[in-house]
């Protein structure tokens, strides 16, 4: 298969029949090109893999092509149509805002914007990545898009709309993609095994489907392994076959460490656990699968399909929300000490066995733990109760109280306490903490988050403090480097 072209590129649509999804897109575009309606400036927004770039691709085909009167789309085959999806069009350019995003690039832009279009036809700019503009470049580009030359049409790509300036994205007919069902999916990825001659379980392209999270793209990607695979043994693509070839736990497997979990089977969770990691497989991926295996049950709890699991939805939930507080750990470290812990701490959170509050008597926490399996008791055996002992702290008059202490604690918990609000504008951030210090890290793509944040920093002090203690202080390290001390 040496130098033919990715799957992804050689599956993209010719003519609007054959997107999948996204009607409320296509069909809109269909009737404006029928009805000779066109804007100058377009605007698609939305996730990665999802078809803004192909459909600006047909877009561009439609304006060009000689066979489109009559028609509600390109016709694919001209051409001028097959000069578009090679790249070699004169009068259509693709450029990638994260590479030419300066004020230099938009002024060179600017000066062929006015060149006559080289086929008498219309000229068409794309620009992907639109969001990383510079605001500098995105202000010099604004002018163009206010009055355009004639015979021009810009098309912008982005996954981020909202870091565009208000001022580009009033000037432009603005279409919000959306993430294509695993339906919607796994039917192309189904013609596609057709065409290329190979025979794939159902449950491997659900698999498939189920992975890519909304982006044709990237099943297309994934589908091709597997057809590289497929057509190589020249058997079909089975469901084990494709867990395989995508580096994912079997689901079965899966399916044991959920039932084991909730049945209270610590022993059975952790010896699975091991064995996963022993062949290969990352904690962190592993702990993936597990929390997309025990939603999987919650929806079918709720009246679903899928995996069932004889537990009660909210135990079910219990696990996912302590799993999920545990995904931290997997950045510290990504070993099997780390997956057992996180294992452990869902169990417990199931089972109720928590440190309890600071006894009266001694200061110190009671801790419980499961005892030996085959004693009376919970399914794991009895419970003993462990008194920790600590030093009896010095007693202090009412008038002189003594601050809380700092304590360990995950970032994760900052997270999960913060409101709606501050809980997104911290997400991006890459955290890192050194004795008392938090710093947190915002990349050049989330300046929007880094300057709303700067907003609230009053409210997330007070929320380190409430969850870390006094002694925590914040840093926040912006896009461009500088620093900012709370």
């Amino acid at each position: 298969m040496a130098g033919m072209a990715a799957l992804y590129q050689s599956a993209r649509p010719i003519v609007f029949e054959q997107i999948v999804g996204q009607e409320h897109v296509r069909e809109v575009l269909a009737a404006a090109i029928t009805r000779a309606r066109l804007a100058h400036a377009y605007l698609f927004s939305g996730p990665r893999g999802v078809g803004k770039t192909t459909i600006a691709r047909l877009l561009a085909m439609a304006v060009n092509c000689p066979e489109v009167e009559g028609r509600n789309g390109p016709c694919g085959n001209c051409q001028s149509c097959q000069e578009v999806q090679r790249g070699s069009h004169p009068d259509v350019v693709e450029l990638d805002a994260a590479s030419n995003n300066s004020v230099e690039d938009v002024r060179d832009l600017r000066e062929k914007a006015g060149l006559a279009a080289l086929r008498g036809g219309t000229r068409v700019w794309i620009l992907d990545e639109a969001h990383m503009l510079s605001r500098a470049a995105a202000n010099a580009l604004l002018k163009t898009l206010e009055e355009p030359p004639p015979g021009l049409m810009f098309i912008l790509a982005t996954t981020e709309p909202e870091k565009l300036p208000p001022t580009i994205l009033s000037r432009c007919q603005h279409f919000r993609f959306r993430r294509l069902s695993e339906s919607e999916i796994a039917s192309k990825l189904t013609r596609l095994c057709a065409d290329a001659g190979v025979e794939a379980a159902p449950e491997a392209i659900e698999l498939v489907a189920r992975t890519s999270d909304g982006a044709m793209r990237d099943a297309e990607s994934l589908l091709e392994r597997l057809l590289t695979l497929g057509l190589t043994t020249g058997s079909p693509i089975t469901l084990a076959a494709a867990e395989e070839a995508l580096g994912l736990p079997p689901h079965k497997r899966l399916q044991h460490l959920a039932s084991a979990l909730v049945a209270g089977d610590l022993a059975e969770v952790l010896a699975t656990a091991e064995a996963l990691y022993r062949e290969g497989f990352a904690p962190r991926t592993i702990a993936s699968g597990l929390g997309a295996t025990l939603r999987e049950a919650v929806r079918s709890a709720w009246g679903g399909e899928g995996f069932e699991l004889e537990a009660d939805p909210n135990d079910l939930l219990r696990l996912l929300h302590a799993l999920d507080d545990e995904k931290d750990r997997f950045v510290r470290s990504e070993d099997l000490y780390a997956l057992e812990l996180a294992l452990i701490k869902s169990s417990n959170a199931l089972s109720g066995n928590l440190p309890s509050a600071p006894s009266p008597a001694t200061g110190g926490p009671a801790i419980e733990a499961p005892a030996p399996a085959g004693e009376a008791g919970s399914p794991q055996g009895r419970t003993l109760r462990v008194q920790v002992h600590e030093p009896t702290p010095q007693t202090t008059t009412p008038e002189e109280p003594q601050p809380a202490p700092s304590r360990p604690f995950s970032w994760q918990q900052v997270r999960a306490r913060a409101g709606a609000q501050l809980k997104a504008f911290l997400m991006p951030a890459r955290e890192t903490i050194e004795a008392t210090e938090i710093t947190l890290h915002y990349g050049p793509t989330h300046r929007f988050h880094y300057d709303r944040l700067q907003e609230r920093l009053s409210e997330l002090q007070d929320l380190v403090a409430e969850v870390a203690g006094p002694d925590y202080r914040v840093t926040l390290s912006g896009p461009d480097g500088s620093k900012k001390k709370l």
